[in-house]
C-alpha cells in the first residue's frame, strides 16, 4: 500500500514539475517560438509576422519560426493555434477579418473565436485599398460602380479568403451600390495581389501594408483607400467617402493571441515586450511607410475589441446577406 502511495505521489510530482518549469516566465522562452499566421507569404500577416518575429529573436535569442499554414478562410490556422500547448510557444498573427467574421459565416467551426484564445495584444490598424490593374480603363471609384452597372457579373474581385476584410468590403461596396462584382478568392494578400499585377481579376481590395509595393513598382494602380483619412504613405489616393461611397470606411486591425490558458505571466510578458517593438522609432517607420498605424493595446482592450467586432460583423454580414463560398 505504501509502495503504491508513493508511486502515485512520485507520479504526480514528475508531472507537475515539468509543467510548471516549462510554464515558468522566468525561463520563457527557452526555446524557439512559431508564429502561425493564416496565409501564404507576402501578404500583410506574412509582412507584419516577419518585422515582429526579427525583433522578438533579437531581445529574446530565441527564433520566431513564422509558420504559413493557408487555406480554409485561415481556419486551418487558427485552429492549429487553438489546440496547441498553452505555453507561449505557439502564437497567431490574424487578422480582424477572417477571425471575426467567420463565426458568422459559417455554420460551425473546429474552435471557439473567443473562449480558445487568450488575446496578447492589438499591434496594427490598417486600412485597405481599391486597386486594379494599371492598364485597366477604371481610373476611379465612380468608373468602376459605372462600369459594374453595365455589366452585371462580368467584373470580377480578388480577396484573401472569404470572410476577410478583403472579401466583406467587397461585399459592403456591391450592396450599397447595387451592383454586381464576383467574387475569386486566394490564399492570402500575396496570391491575390499577384492576380490583378497578372490582370487575372478586375480589382481587389489590397491592404495597404501589402499592396503599397506594388503601387511603387507600377503594378497595381489605387483607387480609393477605406480610412476615414487619407494614407500618409499614399496621399494622392481618396478615401472611399472622398469618391462618394460613404459606406466603405472600413479598417482592419493586427493582433497576436495565444491559446486559451496560456500562464497570464507569460502573457504579460509577450505583451509588453510586442509593445516595446511596435513603439521602436524605427519600428513605426516602417509600419507607417506601409501604411499601418502601430498601437498595443492590452490584453484586456483586445479581448473587448474581438467581441466587439464578432457582434459588428455579424450584423453586416446578416443585412448585406453575404455567404461563405
Amino acid at each position: 500500500m505504501r509502495w503504491t502511495s508513493l508511486t502515485a505521489l512520485l507520479f504526480g510530482f514528475t508531472c507537475i514539475m515539468p509543467c510548471a518549469l516549462a510554464q515558468s516566465p522566468a525561463d520563457y522562452p527557452n526555446r524557439p517560438i512559431r508564429l502561425v499566421i493564416g496565409y501564404a507569404p507576402g501578404g500583410t500577416s506574412d509582412i507584419t509576422s516577419r518585422i515582429l518575429g526579427a525583433h522578438l529573436t533579437q531581445a529574446w535569442g530565441q527564433q520566431v519560426v513564422i509558420d504559413n499554414r493557408p487555406g480554409a478562410s485561415a481556419q486551418i490556422a487558427t485552429d492549429l493555434v487553438a489546440k496547441a500547448s498553452p505555453d507561449g510557444y505557439t502564437l497567431f498573427n490574424t487578422p480582424s477579418g477572417t477571425h471575426t467574421a467567420n463565426v458568422s459565416l459559417y455554420k460551425k467551426l473546429p474552435y471557439d473565436t473567443i473562449k480558445d484564445f487568450a488575446p496578447v495584444t492589438l499591434f496594427a490598424w490598417v486600412s485597405n485599398m481599391i486597386v486594379t490593374h494599371p492598364s485597366s480603363p477604371i481610373n476611379s471609384l465612380q468608373d468602376l460602380i459605372r462600369m459594374a452597372k453595365a455589366a452585371p457579373g462580368k467584373l470580377t474581385y480578388a480577396s484573401v479568403g472569404a470572410g476577410s476584410v478583403s472579401h466583406l468590403s467587397a461585399e459592403i461596396l456591391k450592396s450599397t451600390t447595387g451592383t454586381d462584382i464576383v467574387h475569386v478568392p486566394y490564399k492570402g494578400g500575396g496570391p491575390a495581389l499577384l492576380a490583378i499585377a497578372s490582370n487575372e481579376t478586375t480589382i481587389m481590395f489590397a491592404a495597404v501594408p501589402s499592396g503599397t509595393p506594388f503601387v511603387v513598382s507600377k503594378r497595381i494602380k489605387p483607387l480609393a483607400v477605406t480610412s476615414p483619412k487619407r494614407v500618409a504613405s499614399l496621399p494622392d489616393v481618396p478615401t472611399a467617402a472622398e469618391a462618394g461611397v460613404p459606406a466603405l470606411q472600413v479598417m482592419e486591425w493586427y493582433g497576436v493571441l495565444a491559446p486559451a490558458g496560456t500562464p497570464k505571466p507569460i502573457i504579460s510578458k509577450l505583451h509588453e515586450e510586442i509593445v516595446k517593438i511596435v513603439r521602436k522609432p524605427e519600428v513605426v517607420a516602417r509600419f507607417t511607410e506601409l501604411g499601418a498605424d502601430p498601437v498595443g493595446s492590452t490584453p484586456a482592450e483586445f479581448a473587448r475589441q474581438i467581441e466587439a467586432d464578432v457582434k459588428m460583423w455579424a450584423k453586416v454580414i446578416k443585412e448585406a446577406g453575404i455567404r461563405s463560398d
